[in-house]
């Protein structure tokens, strides 16, 4: 059976991608405009570090000398177009952000990548705009510390990718909350979602395999607590369209040649191999289907082990298994 979460995530994001006018010129960016109906799943708390350091807009646009962990390490600088030093400013700006992600509940967050404050995976160093680094801004270094799941804007763009974000944030939550007290419990939580970590590092999933299995019956809490924050670690790590399509269709065929999902008939679902280019958005609507269906008839689709469903959905199917 998939395992089920109800709750309305918390949802931070930059809020130049929700649409607010906050970039230095003033314009913005909807980066959830792909997402439809799929926006009420959320709840959002929109933040501008540059915005609560008082840099106002329209501004100068800002760059760093090294990476955001630098800044934060005192070691590097942020500096406007003329050369004038708002690193302090903005350190603080960041700071107030994270306290307002946190009083609103926050563990996830979509960021402006490639922004001098909010990047997380990429940087901008340096005054012009091709100069970036493998790194983060100044927020993003601060939003790594914390160990939440960080989802970069460029993500929300592709279908696929989104996809593949949101399945890995839902399995994220399920187990960041999930009861660990004993081995058992671990190695349960584990087969749920080792097919997701199989698909980015399948060298880590068998290592992790091993490491459960090598657990002793009375482990110690530190012990549990440590190979959970490993396991969430590797839900972080993004897959690519490649081995995202890879992961579906073994799955799917596995399925498809029988006919059925578990007994259930698949015949209806007449996507092409996800090897074709093309076949993109047929392929996130047959997952989506597939997820539909697993939770429909209390199935487990591999490749969605976590499913976000409202609760009165779950009220209502609850209630026509008793009948």
């Amino acid at each position: 059976m998939p395992e089920i979460i109800t709750q309305r995530v918390p949802l931070g994001i930059s809020a130049c991608v929700y649409q607010c006018p906050v970039r230095y010129n003033g314009k913005a960016f909807d980066a959830l405009a792909t997402l439809g109906r799929e926006r009420q799943d959320f709840a959002f708390t929109p933040v501008c570090p540059e915005c609560m350091a008082g840099l106002g807009v329209p501004r100068m646009p800002i760059h760093l000398s090294g990476p955001g962990s630098e800044v934060l390490a005192s070691r590097a600088k942020v500096k406007d177009r003329r050369g004038r030093d708002v690193t302090q400013e903005l350190v603080e700006g960041s700071r107030v952000c994270l306290e307002t992600l946190k009083r609103a509940g926050v563990r996830a967050m979509v960021v402006k990548e490639a922004s001098p404050s909010c990047g997380v995976y990429k940087a901008r160093v340096g005054k012009k705009r091709n100069e970036q680094v493998e790194g983060s801004g100044v927020f993003g270094a601060m939003l790594l510390e914390t160990g939440w799941f960080l989802i970069p804007d460029v993500a929300l763009a592709n279908p696929l990718l989104w996809w593949d974000w949101r399945r890995r944030l839902h399995a994220w939550l399920w187990l960041a909350d999930r009861e660990i007290s004993s081995a058992r419990d671990l190695y349960d939580a584990w087969h749920v979602l080792k097919f997701i970590v199989q698909e980015t590092d399948r060298p880590l999933a068998d290592a992790m395999g091993r490491r459960l299995a090598a657990l002793p019956k009375r482990p110690a809490k530190s012990e549990l607590e440590q190979i959970r924050r490993d396991i969430l670690q590797a839900l972080r790590k993004p897959s690519t369209k490649p081995r995202i399509r890879q992961a579906m269709w073994k799955t799917y065929v596995h399925h498809k040649k029988r006919g059925t999902l578990d007994g259930v008939d698949l015949h209806d679902l007449t996507v092409n191999s996800p090897e074709v280019r093309d076949n993109l958005m047929n392929v996130v609507e047959e997952l989506t289907k597939l997820e539909r269906i697993s939770f429909e008839n209390d199935l487990l689709f591999a490749t969605s082990p976590v499913i976000r469903r409202d609760s009165r959905r779950v009220k209502a199917r609850e209630a026509d298994k008793e009948a």
